[in-house]
């Protein structure tokens, strides 16, 4: 065989895989080691067309070369081989990616040794070709067949939310290519597959940048871009949309570090798509926003799911709120109909973290009233409402006790109960001071004041009271917690 030969016969083979070097070099989607396994499937396609031509070179001879009875079985391997690679690729092997590995170097020494233990096949002096009895001959091609069908299923399973048309695309290049491979087998017709690999390669690393480019890096779910596409492509499919938006996330970044970030968002995506049926698609279209599309679902269905996913973040240390809309089928306006949703979740945003936060309050506020028990002081305590505005309250015990009342009826939980017994002096300076604390959004300004009230049996008695707020995030008061103690002479 000459050198012309040699480069007509592989002349697609080396246009393709040069292009495709340089093609990766350039790539911003991808990751380093994808494209370093990609380059390495490539030196591996090179290498088997050149053994491959080196060993048809060796079948015109009429004698038997060693050439020959090395080369065979490594073409044999390169094959299931250059198929793990491709796996590779796509990340579709796990923690046990060893495993893999095992059918090939066990599968080595059987071909290998097969020259002289006539378990496959062998080559007679006369430089001919025998493979043995039975379906043992065709083990090679059984090998690799099997990568392909963990490939084709590994691949799918990978990608299963996102790339439908990328995935079916490819599924179909791999088994019609596998078809042919079968085809040359069953009418015996030896070819070189180096060619069928680039094309393959080559349709593939296109599937796999598209897919990786509709895809969110960190969460591994279907990017802003693949959102917008998706609303306008499965409009007439979509029959409900829900707005996900994950609580605290800042919190995490700024308290632990943005490793401890990156892991709530993956986790958070991991319960939004641990159940995930062929009819939802998730996406990631913010730092901590969400989004899914419902195709063809029912309301019935939507809430299900919504609870499902909502049971899945509860086994985590993360909360999020969800607001859902169905989709009108006269305007069929997914971004009008996302909006309703986003309004529904910040409202049930709203909701999570004002129960978060009294829940909090509350904690804060008992570990008071026990501390004031202890040490003989008046707890007073207010509740706010979202506007800033007081909606209650509350009087403790120990503060009655300490002015000579008993209980709510004689002295209510009203502002009023406590104010009207100001001294006269005292009264504008102590209610100044208690409201500027309260409209001090700040957090500055504390309430810390001295005072005569005028008791139930005592008369005119001094105090010292001090209050401070919690606040919500965007600096409403919350509560108001306080405590007073009497100022006794010396």
């Amino acid at each position: 065989m000459s050198a012309v030969s040699l480069l007509l016969d592989n002349y697609i083979m080396i246009a393709v895989l040069p292009g495709l070097w340089v093609l990766l070099g350039s790539n911003v989607h991808l990751k380093r080691k994808t494209i370093r396994i990609t380059r390495i499937v490539m030196v591996l396609i090179f290498a088997e067309a050149v053994l491959w031509s080196i060993e048809r070179w060796y079948r015109e001879v009429d004698y038997l070369s060693y050439v020959r009875i090395l080369f065979t079985p490594t073409i044999y391997l390169l094959h299931p081989l250059i198929m793990l690679g491709i796996i590779e690729m796509a990340e579709c092997v796990g923690k046990n990616r060893v495993i893999l590995y095992i059918p090939i170097i066990a599968s080595a020494p059987l071909l290998y040794t097969s020259q002289w233990t006539h378990l496959i096949y062998w080559f007679t002096e006369d430089n001919l070709f025998i493979g043995a009895d039975g379906p043992i001959r065709y083990y090679p091609y059984i090998l690799f067949l099997c990568y392909v069908i963990y490939f084709v299923i590994a691949f799918t399973v990978r990608y299963a939310i996102n790339g439908s048309v990328e995935r079916k695309g490819i599924v179909i290049s791999v088994v019609v290519a596998e078809i042919g491979v079968i085809l040359h087998i069953v009418f015996k017709e030896d070819v070189d597959y180096s060619t069928l690999f680039t094309a393959l390669l080559l349709m593939y690393y296109l599937s796999l940048y598209v897919m990786t480019a509709k895809e969110d890096p960190l969460t591994g779910l279907m990017n802003r871009q693949c959102y917008y596409a998706d609303s306008e492509k499965l409009k007439n499919q979509i029959t409900a949309v829900v707005s996900v938006d994950m609580n605290d996330l800042k919190k995490y970044n700024d308290t632990q570090g943005h490793d401890a970030g990156d892991l709530a968002l993956k986790t958070v995506a991991g319960c939004l798509i641990k159940k995930h049926p062929k009819s939802k698609r998730v996406y990631r279209i913010g730092g901590d926003e969400f989004a899914i599309f419902y195709l063809d679902r029912k309301e019935e269905e939507v809430q299900k799911d919504i609870e499902s996913m909502r049971e899945y973040l509860a086994e985590t240390p993360y909360v999020c709120a969800f607001g859902y809309e169905m989709v009108d089928k006269n305007s069929r306006d997914i971004h009008d109909t996302m909006r309703l949703a986003d309004r529904e979740m910040y409202e049930n945003k709203a909701k999570l973290k004002d129960t978060a936060e009294r829940r909090i309050a509350a904690h804060k506020e008992a570990t008071i009233r026990v501390m004031h028990e202890a040490l003989g002081s008046g707890m007073w305590g207010m509740e706010f409402d979202e506007s800033g505005k007081m909606i209650s309250v509350e009087w403790s015990p120990e503060f009655r006790r300490m002015i000579g009342y008993t209980d709510e009826n004689d002295f209510p939980n009203t502002l009023e109960s406590w104010s009207d017994l100001l001294h006269p002096d005292d009264k504008e300076k102590v209610l100044k001071a208690f409201n500027d604390a309260i409209a001090d959004y700040s957090g500055q300004k504390h309430y810390d004041v001295k005072y005569r009230l005028n008791t139930k049996n005592g008369g005119w008695r001094k105090f010292h009271a001090m209050g401070r707020l919690l606040r919500r995030e965007d600096g409403t008061p919350l509560s108001y917690v306080g405590m007073f103690v009497e100022i006794k002479e010396q």
